[in-house]
C-alpha cells in the first residue's frame, strides 16, 4: 500500500484543532499526527521538531484569526470598535487559541511598536483618525492604548471573569473617550 501523504496545511489545521479544543499542552506528535490521520514522521519531516510546529503553528493560528475578525467586522458601529470587540469574543469563545496567540512565551514583543505591529489591523487607524479628528500619529497612540486596554480585559474573560456584556461595552466606550481626550 503506498504512503499516505500529509501536506503540511494538513498538520496545522489538526494541530489548530488540537490546540482550539484542548490547549496548547495536548500538542504531541503523537496527538497531531492522531488528528492528521498519518504518523509521526510527517510531522518531523515537514517541521523539523516539534518546536517548528509550534511556530509554524501560531502563524497559521494568527491566519485563523484574521480569518475570524474579518467575519466579525460588522459587529460594531466601525472597525475600530469591531475590532476590539472579536478580540473579546475570542478570549470568550477560543480561550484555548487566546492563551495561545496571546497569554504564552509565543508573543513576545519588545516593544509597544513591536505589539502594535504585530496586532494592529489594517485601516483602524485611519477609522480613528477620521472619527476622533485625529492625525495619524494620535490616532495610532489612542488604538495602542485601546489595545492594552482591551487586551487586559481580554485576558481576564480567558481566565474565567464573568463580566456583564454592556458594562464591559460601557468601561470600553468610557476608555476610548478617555483615550480620545487625552489624544486632543
Amino acid at each position: 500500500m503506498p504512503e499516505q501523504r500529509v501536506s503540511q496545511e494538513q498538520v496545522l489545521d489538526a494541530a489548530l484543532a488540537i490546540v482550539r479544543e484542548r490547549g496548547e499542552s495536548a500538542l504531541s506528535a503523537r496527538s497531531v499526527a492522531d488528528r492528521a490521520g498519518c504518523s509521526v514522521q510527517p510531522i518531523y519531516s515537514l517541521f523539523g521538531d516539534m518546536q517548528g510546529l509550534v511556530e509554524a503553528l501560531y502563524e497559521h493560528a494568527r491566519t485563523w484569526v484574521a480569518g475570524y475578525n474579518r467575519e466579525h467586522e460588522g459587529d460594531g458601529r466601525n472597525p475600530f470598535e469591531a475590532n476590539g470587540l472579536a478580540h473579546l469574543r475570542l478570549a470568550q469563545t477560543e480561550t484555548n487559541l487566546f492563551r495561545f496567540l496571546y497569554l504564552s512565551p509565543h508573543l513576545q514583543p519588545d516593544s509597544f511598536e513591536d505589539l502594535f505591529a504585530s496586532v494592529a489591523l489594517d485601516g483602524v487607524e485611519e477609522c480613528i483618525a477620521q472619527m476622533g479628528d485625529l492625525d495619524l500619529d494620535a490616532a495610532r497612540d489612542l488604538y495602542l492604548d485601546m489595545i492594552i486596554y482591551t487586551h487586559g480585559l481580554a485576558a481576564m474573560l480567558a481566565n474565567g471573569a464573568g463580566f456583564d456584556v454592556d458594562k464591559m461595552r460601557d468601561r470600553l466606550n468610557a476608555a476610548s473617550l478617555a483615550f480620545l481626550a487625552k489624544a486632543r
